[in-house]
């Protein structure tokens, strides 16, 4: 497997607090059966709002730092590092500056939990305008989203693939977020499953779970999909193919509607 969606990288953000977490956290991928990683840790305007060279110095040092304890235990893992961006005024500069592109074409971008920007259009527009197509990160976690999912299609007319996060077709991330993974997933609106994996207890690498939900509700070649053959297209820069769908959420059940009622 692959996981393009992870806070891995040590000291960096809300993820792996010190190297040695962040090394047992590989040793877990590892033993779940992921086979190359990439690290994305978050890159927020603050981050870089000075200027992109502390932001690429601390990054720099704790790769340095995880790749020289994997190279010392030989863990069998390919490692790539990028970044979780937060959509943001910066985003000229990122894309220029900083090493977030994965395949030369994708990158990983998050917005508010809370809020979507109204002029989404044309955020991805600007940012494809210059040869790269957003991967849509959890969507199913945005609030505006889970209230409104039919606004979501004008990003896969778009062209832009989506991760879902494991935790949240497993439950694990509350039942607003596993409603709407599971719609985005019953309308073939989901083309990439990461675990967001941010610790070893707290938000814990899911892969191989997911990939079993994956594999016992649907297909192992759905689940090989998700998990290994859309993240590879990533890493090589393939194309993904992205479909237009129907989003709408299903009607109501009469017990639904009168609880509504109720409420």
């Amino acid at each position: 497997m692959i996981d393009i969606h992870n806070h891995i990288l040590p000291a960096v953000d809300d993820g792996a607090q010190d190297l040695e977490t962040a090394f047992a956290m590989l040793q877990e991928a590892v033993g779940q059966g992921v086979e190359q990683i990439v690290l994305t840790p978050h890159l927020y305007e603050a981050d870089i709002v000075n200027g992109t060279g502390e932001w690429k110095k601390k990054i720099d040092h704790a790769s340095d730092l995880l790749f020289g304890l994997v190279e010392k235990h030989s863990l069998p893992i390919k490692i790539v590092v990028a970044a979780e961006v937060r959509y943001q005024e910066l985003m000229p500069v990122i894309l220029d500056e900083l090493k977030v592109i994965l395949g030369g074409k994708y990158v990983l971008l998050e917005f508010p939990f809370q809020i979507v920007p109204k002029n989404l259009t044309r955020i991805i527009y600007e940012i494809t305008v210059k040869g790269f197509t957003p991967i849509i990160a959890h969507p199913e976690r945005i609030k505006p989203w889970q209230n409104d999912p039919g606004s979501m299609e004008e990003l896969l007319n778009m062209g832009c693939p989506f991760q879902v996060d494991i935790g949240s077709f497993l439950g694990k991330l509350g039942p607003s977020a596993e409603k709407l993974s599971k719609l985005l997933i019953e309308r073939d609106a989901i083309h990439i499953a990461g675990s967001d994996s941010h610790g070893i207890h707290q938000r814990p690498l899911y892969s191989k779970a997911g990939y079993d939900w994956l594999s016992e509700r649907y297909s192992i070649e759905y689940a090989d999909l998700l998990l290994k053959i859309n993240p590879a297209k990533v890493l090589a820069g393939d194309n993904i193919q992205v479909y237009p769908v129907n989003l709408d959420p299903p009607p109501l059940s009469l017990r639904d509607r009168v609880m509504s009622f109720l409420k």
